[in-house]
């Protein structure tokens, strides 16, 4: 019996059940998808009620029923369609008395979730046990490509294919050059159940030339999110570690959470153990990353001191409560001051709630955070760790807790906004005597109310009254377990008036902007006897130029009247070029204690503030923030960056100067540059430097060289980098590096 294309099966195959005809489609789309290594959902059994009643779709040019052998062959454009998946070849053969299956001539296989087959020939049988291709291509997932000679699946779980090549890289249509790389080996196995690929004689080979040979090599499955196993190692060496290798292990315990624990082998010292743990809940999330090892003190030299069970721990986490509240912490805990330097930890300094400690001021914290279109609520209780040699636990306060509300009417007054707020700081020390003078506890409740209106009047001239009130209850320990009560009552009024100039051009827009702000505030009453907590380290500059209170935090008030005027230019390009400028200073009718040189606010006359910024795109741009002295205009303060590209080259400068009287902690560098430089080379090789000098102690705080390739699928990086900084006991360090990633596969050596 003939039939023309896109006539449907009829005749002798209707006297079977649908069993066969599903199972012919199952077959090819499943068995032969899980020899193309492709992982995809477990199939149910075909002879389920539910799939009885599955129709298959099959078209041909010519499809040829001989009853008398039970066979059934369709030939020209053969096209299979089953539950989604599709399967195309040149000729397709049904043995209804074996149930075997051949498919032959530019076989093509597309499962629903996108992955597509190739090959030659493929054969099944209707239960799907046993499926056989021959000449097999298969892509898999977005970018993996696998080729086999052969390829037999064997029952349910697992798939072997023989001659195999594997790569994430493009494949080549004309084929005159091979992928960056490829994995290759005479045999391979998927395993279903634990949903990985093995390779028995595999060979990675770069650019077609073999370079290493690996008698056994796993990975997941390219198609699977995450799977239990080895991943790449950490390798590389310096100074103190000497050589040393890490190698990690990742456990999917399940769709919820996982664990990462590795092992780093040193040349100089002891093992390192970590352990990384991630969980997912309804609500939010968590991970903790820990190390530990047993080991002495040790620096460049060698080791001393005796041994000690040494640890570090870093956390976070964030829950919902409900719509408007969120709860969470932040963990930064290390054994000793040298302990993350002398492992090269990272972790210090990164954001792990809303406060964020330093790279040697750890910062643990347990908050709750409330917002909503209208108002803010936070409290948060803080503790620190000082890794400096000159931090003592008697002067790091343990905060419990820190709490503030924000809260905007909705409803104006007077035709302005009304902000309510309210803030509350306990610090709580335990000064054993051993530190000079006092440190004791001190805590502070403070709630405000601020009005503030804008209106434009007159030739386009905006003006902006504003009024603050604020109460503040302190209670500070004057000795031990003795305490002082004290209240105080502040109040702020004043305007700011600004007058833009807008001037279109054909080719950019220039506005210029005079500003000028005036306040009078009540006086501290409180002044001698209050302590500053919260403003120790703040300066009066463009930022907060214009502000009534030049203070950023509540401990310190700025009394009486002041006045700031400047000016603010913007130069914006209608293809995107921009520059900016600030430019102004601050003058007051008194001083106040707390107001020093160094936050700019000792005088009645403050330094002018300045800074720019331009931005002409890839090739330049710049910014710079200055203080000038008052009378001389005498840099006092200097920082400025630029970046720039030329063809193949790109580079970055950044330049540090403050005079020494105006730093903050004689310890920190007062001069200093910053340098970085990088070219591209031919075929996706560059290279880059960079290098931190301090120009006052004229040492190299850090200086980096890496050599780095990069294109679709690979990543290669040699990297050298020293450190000439004296950090406590520890001196001088270096280090080499290499780094090789490969899409797919992971990175070997670094994250």
């Amino acid at each position: 019996m003939r039939m023309s294309r896109s006539g449907e099966m009829a005749g002798r195959s209707a006297e079977r059940t649908p069993f066969g005809w599903a199972a012919l489609a199952a077959a090819l789309a499943v068995s032969v998808g899980s020899a193309a290594l492709a992982q995809t959902p477990p199939v149910e059994t075909p002879n389920a009620p539910a799939e009885q009643n599955e129709s298959v779709l099959l078209e041909a040019d010519e499809l040829i029923d001989d009853q008398e052998a039970r066979v059934i062959t369709a030939q020209g454009d053969v096209q299979v369609r089953y539950q989604g998946r599709t399967m195309r070849s040149d000729r397709l053969i049904y043995d209804l008395n074996t149930g075997a299956i051949r498919a032959s001539g530019n076989v093509q296989i597309a499962l629903e979730d996108g992955s597509v087959t190739y090959a030659e020939e493929i054969e099944a049988d209707e239960a799907m046990n046993v499926g056989a291709a021959r000449e097999l291509r298969a892509r898999l997932g977005d970018s993996s490509t696998l080729a086999a000679r052969g390829a037999v699946r064997r029952g349910e779980g697992q798939s072997e294919l023989s001659n195999v090549i594997y790569t994430s890289c493009p494949i080549c249509e004309a084929g005159d050059r091979p992928p960056t790389w490829s994995l290759r080996a005479r045999r391979a196995v998927q395993n279903r159940d634990t949903r990985t690929i093995s390779y028995q004689g595999a060979v990675l080979e770069v650019v077609g030339v073999p370079v290493l040979y690996i008698p056994y090599f796993a990975h997941p499955d390219p198609t699977v999110g995450r799977a239990s196993g080895l991943l790449p190692p950490d390798i590389g060496r310096n100074r103190r570690l000497g050589t040393f290798y890490e190698q990690p292990y990742y456990w999917a315990i399940s769709p919820s959470q996982d664990l990462t624990a590795s092992l780093r082998l040193h040349g100089n010292v002891n093992p390192l153990l970590g352990v990384d743990y991630r969980k997912r809940f309804w609500s939010g999330q968590m991970s903790l990353e820990t190390t530990f090892t047993d080991e002495r003190l040790f620096d460049e030299d060698g080791r001393y001191g005796d041994s000690a069970f040494r640890y570090s721990a870093f956390g976070e986490g964030r829950f919902e409560v409900n719509d408007y509240w969120d709860w969470g912490f932040g963990l930064e805990r290390a054994y000793d001051d040298q302990y993350l330097r002398r492992y090269d930890i990272d972790g210090a300094g990164e954001r792990r709630g809303p406060y964020i400690g330093q790279e040697l001021r750890l910062l643990s914290q347990l908050f709750a955070i409330g917002q909503s279109e209208n108002s803010y609520s936070s409290i948060a209780s803080i503790s620190f760790q000082g890794l400096r040699e000159e931090d003592t636990s008697d002067l790091l306060p343990l905060i419990l807790p820190f709490a503030e509300t924000d809260h905007v009417l909705t409803e104006p007054v007077l035709n302005g906004q009304v902000r309510l707020q309210a803030n509350t700081a306990v610090l709580s020390r335990d000064d054993n005597g051993l530190t000079p003078g006092f440190e004791g506890s001190t805590a502070r409740v403070s709630a405000s109310a601020s009005w503030r209106r804008d209106a434009v009047f007159g030739p386009g001239m905006v003006l902006s009254p504003f009024a603050q009130v604020r109460a503040d209850a302190y209670q500070i320990e004057t000795s031990e377990d003795e305490y002082e009560t004290f209240t105080r009552g502040l109040g702020l009024a004043g305007a700011e008036v600004s007058w833009p100039f807008m001037r279109p051009g054909e080719r950019f827009d220039l506005i210029v902007e005079p500003v000028v702000m005036a306040a009078i505030a009540s006086d501290d009453p409180t002044a001698p006897l209050n302590i500053n907590e919260d403003s120790l380290g703040f300066e009066l500059d463009d930022s907060n130029l214009f502000r009534p209170n030049a203070a950023p935090n509540y401990d310190l008030w700025e009394p009486g009247g002041r006045v700031s005027a400047g000016v603010r230019a913007t130069a914006r390009a209608h293809s995107g070029e921009s520059a900016s400028l600030i430019f102004g200073r601050r003058w007051r009718d008194e001083q106040a204690p707390g107001f020093t040189q160094q936050n700019n606010l000792d005088g009645q006359r403050t330094d002018w503030v300045a800074s720019g910024q331009v931005d002409l795109g890839r090739n330049f741009g710049a910014e710079a923030r200055v203080r000038l002295e008052d009378e001389t205009l005498e840099i006092q303060r200097i920082d400025f960056g630029v970046r720039g590209a030329v063809g193949r080259f790109s580079g970055y400068a950044r330049y540090y100067n403050v005079d020494e009287s105006l730093q903050f902690d004689p310890a920190d560098p007062n001069e200093e540059i910053t340098t970085s430089l990088g070219v591209d080379l031919a075929r996706g090789w560059r290279m880059q430097a960079s290098l931190t000098r301090d120009l006052d102690s004229d040492i190299n705080l850090r200086q980096d060289i890496r050599a780095i390739y990069e294109d679709d699928c690979t990543f290669l990086e040699i990297s050298y980098t020293r450190r000439e900084i004296q950090l406590g006991q520890l001196g001088p360090d270096e280090g080499v590096q290499i780094r090789i990633g490969l899409r797919s596969l992971g990175v070997f050596g670094g994250s």
